[in-house]
Parts: C-alpha cells; sequence; structure tokens
C-alpha cells in the first residue's frame, strides 16, 4: 500500500486526475447491483408529474410490476428523478422499458451497458468533486496531494461506489462539503449542510449534536440548530403529514436499525448499545466545552464507527466512513494497516449474507453464469455456521472500532493538515 501511495504521489494531479477517470469508466458499465434498477424505477415517476412518491407508490403497488416501497428521503427521489429527465437521450428510447421490466433477465438487456454507465455518472461527477474539495479541506501542498490520492485511489471508495453502486456519495459529498465551511467559520452554512443531507440519507443528523458544540456562544449554537434541523424538517414535513412517508423511509427497518440491537433489562425495556455509545460520546465531547473546528471529523469518524460497528449495517453504509478515515490517514499514516484490517472485516460481513447480490451476481452482466457461482454464505455453511462466523467478525469490528475512537480521541499528536 505504501508503496503504491508513493508511487502516486510521483505523478502530477493532472496524471492522477486522468487515471482516476479511466479506473472509474473501466468499472462503471461491468457491475450491476439490482438496487440502481429499483430506485431509479421509483424515481422515473418525476417525469410523469408524481411528486410524492411515497403515497403514489402506495396507492398503485398492486399495479406496478416493482412492489418495493421508497425507503429514501425526498431530495433522494427528486436527485435521481431529475437526472433522468435530463439523461434521457442518453439513455434511450429502451430504458424504461428495461426499469418496467421485473424478469429475472434485467442484468441481460440489450442495453445494460449504456444504462449502468448512464445511471453512475452523476456519481462519478460526486466522487470526483469530493477529490476536489478535499484540495481545499488540507492547507499544505503535502496533505493536499495525500488527500486528492487518498480519496481517488482507496479500493473501498471503488467498490462502494462503481460495483455496488452506492447513491450515498450524494451525501458523502455533502458532509465533506460541510467539514470544509466549518473549516472557513460558516458554522451555519455548515449545519445546514447536514440538514439538507439528512434530507437524502438521515444518518448527518448524527453529526448535529457534535456541530453545535463548535459554537461559540448559546445565539451561535441556536442559530446552528436552527439552520440544521429546521433545513431537514422544512423538507420533510410536508411528506410526514401525507400517507407513505412515515412507514416506507421515517421509520423503516433501515433508518430505525440504530435503535434495533440491544439487550433486555425486562419489562419490555431494551439498553440500546448504539445509543449508549453515542450518548458517552456526546458526553465526552460536551465535558470538553467549545470542540475546536479541527476536531470535528474525529468525532464524526467515532459516532460512524459505533453506529455501524454495533448494527446489522448495510454495505453502502461503509461509503459514510471514508472521507473521514481519508483524513485520519492524511494526518497520521501510521494507521493504513489498522484501516486497512478493519477495512477488510467490514467489507466481509455484509458479503457473507445470505445474497447472492453481495457477490457473484454482481458479475451477472457480463455473464449470466456467474450467478450460478456458489455464493460466500454458501461455502462457508460446508464448513461451520456462516451467522457465527458474521457474529466474529462483526464483534472484532466493534472492538477494533473502539481501540481506534480511543487512539484518536486521546489527544496524540498529528500531522499538520
Amino acid at each position: 500500500m505504501k508503496s503504491l501511495i508513493n508511487e502516486l504521489n510521483r505523478l502530477s494531479l493532472i496524471k492522477l486526475f486522468a487515471l482516476a477517470i479511466l479506473l472509474r469508466v473501466l468499472l462503471m458499465p461491468f457491475f450491476f447491483h439490482p438496487d440502481i434498477k429499483t430506485y431509479n424505477f421509483q424515481a422515473q415517476f418525476l417525469k410523469n408529474g408524481v411528486w410524492n412518491i411515497y403515497s403514489y407508490l402506495l396507492e398503485n403497488k398492486q399495479s406496478l410490476p416493482l412492489k418495493e416501497e421508497f425507503v429514501y428521503f425526498p431530495l433522494t427521489y427528486y436527485f435521481l428523478g431529475g437526472y433522468q429527465i435530463i439523461a434521457s437521450p442518453l439513455l434511450g428510447s429502451d430504458f424504461n422499458n428495461w426499469l418496467n421490466n421485473a424478469s429475472v433477465g434485467e442484468s441481460q438487456a440489450q442495453n445494460i451497458f449504456r444504462y449502468l454507465f448512464v445511471l453512475k455518472l452523476p456519481y462519478l461527477l460526486l466522487d470526483i468533486l469530493i477529490a476536489f474539495l478535499f484540495l481545499k479541506l488540507f492547507n499544505s501542498d503535502k496533505t493536499k496531494k495525500a488527500g486528492f490520492v487518498f480519496w481517488l485511489f482507496n479500493p473501498f471508495s471503488l467498490i462502494l461506489i462503481y460495483i455496488f453502486g452506492n447513491l450515498d456519495v450524494i451525501v458523502v459529498m455533502i458532509t465533506v462539503l460541510s467539514l470544509l465551511l466549518v473549516k472557513r467559520n460558516k458554522l451555519v452554512f455548515a449545519a445546514l449542510c447536514l440538514g439538507l443531507g439528512s434530507a437524502f440519507k438521515a444518518y448527518p443528523m448524527l453529526f448535529l449534536p457534535f456541530l453545535l458544540l463548535v459554537g461559540n456562544s448559546i445565539s451561535e449554537r441556536l442559530k446552528i440548530l436552527v439552520a440544521g434541523l429546521g433545513s431537514f424538517l422544512v423538507i420533510i414535513v410536508p411528506f410526514v403529514i401525507k400517507p407513505g412517508f412515515s412507514q416506507a423511509a421515517l421509520v423503516s427497518g433501515l433508518t430505525t436499525r440504530i435503535i434495533s440491537s440491544g439487550l433486555s433489562i425486562g419489562f419490555g425495556e431494551t439498553l440500546i448499545f448504539p445509543i449508549i455509545s453515542l450518548a458517552a460520546l456526546f458526553a465526552y465531547a460536551l465535558s470538553k466545552g467549545v470542540l475546536e473546528k479541527e476536531q470535528l471529523w474525529k468525532y464524526y469518524l467515532s459516532v460512524l464507527l459505533l453506529v455501524i460497528s454495533s448494527i446489522h449495517f448495510h454495505i453502502q453504509w461503509l461509503l459514510w466512513l471514508v472521507p473521514f478515515v481519508v483524513i485520519l490517514l492524511v494526518k497520521s499514516q501510521k494507521y493504513i494497516t489498522f484501516i486497512w484490517l478493519i477495512g477488510l472485516i467490514a467489507l466481509a460481513i455484509p458479503i457473507l449474507y445470505e445474497d447472492k447480490f453481495m457477490s457473484v451476481s454482481l458479475y451477472s452482466v457480463i455473464s449470466p453464469l456467474f450467478s450460478l457461482l456458489p455464493i460466500p454464505f454458501g461455502a462457508v455453511q460446508k464448513l461451520y455456521d456462516p451467522y457465527a462466523v458474521q457474529s466474529v467478525l462483526q464483534s472484532g469490528l466493534v472492538g477494533m472500532s473502539l481501540i481506534l475512537i480511543w487512539q484518536i480521541l486521546k489527544g496524540e499528536e498529528y500531522e499538520t493538515g
């Protein structure tokens, strides 16, 4: 890994940029996860004048070829639907037929490579934008280039964005932009970004309490709270009062999974581990009084490590961690081996789920024969209980995450950013 980084550092930013684009273009058309078709199927209704996708899907569920609810928040629907309108000439006339075909041969459509390439184009633009935000986030030429290199060439974001088709890159870009605004002392605008990001995917709301602690006065903290929470509520309240949204997105299994794991203490009560750990982290931050803005990324990373390591997580959620891990590695590369180990464990857990689209079927656009291969879950099952293996890996992930959080919060010196 270090030799690769040293080699990349010898190249100019222009050459690095060209190499990064080429690498992504080669990945984009050849990997298919069905989520990209599901949420684009749902987003297509925007061009038909459907503004409330949650009520529409609820009312028309029986007549639609795909029955899934739209589990994302409103801005995701408008982003994807708006992009489909813009990109319709590139997608072609048969694109809607593919979206509305629920057959098992969905990955073998005649124009599948074109569809996947065009649908992932916004992810490419946002991905590259994040890299350029890192050039602004650091101060010295050395750290600027290191952030640029770590983001563009780490394998985790490449796998999560271009192989799994992870649309969470939208929110990741917004959270990095929010950090840049914090650096420039624009805390209210940073909070506004967190609110807007949460209207795509709820997790940036977990950062808002820590951003409040960066404020120097009660009035400034009040402005931060109003900007962050207010912008989020303004967007979702019109949907909360209509049928469909609450069940599909607001209190869906994905959104509420943070309170799904815990220890029963009797009489229907449960100690919820993610809430306990987040409360402890906030209390620790609160004990320090006003947080230094340069330290905020540590708490954001800690929040995500505590949440993701302690619940049954979706593989897409791992992308949330990557920008903060990049910052950590830019400031202290001694963590590279440790981060690699945590990253590989975190990837291995969902790959062991009993889901062929976590592994072999991702390659089904290249050949349907890949879908006939045994999945890792089945291969492990021949030797041992795969759920026990997942439990061991998840437990190891919790332990290593706690050690990493302790290391980054205990006040060690970092390279100047």
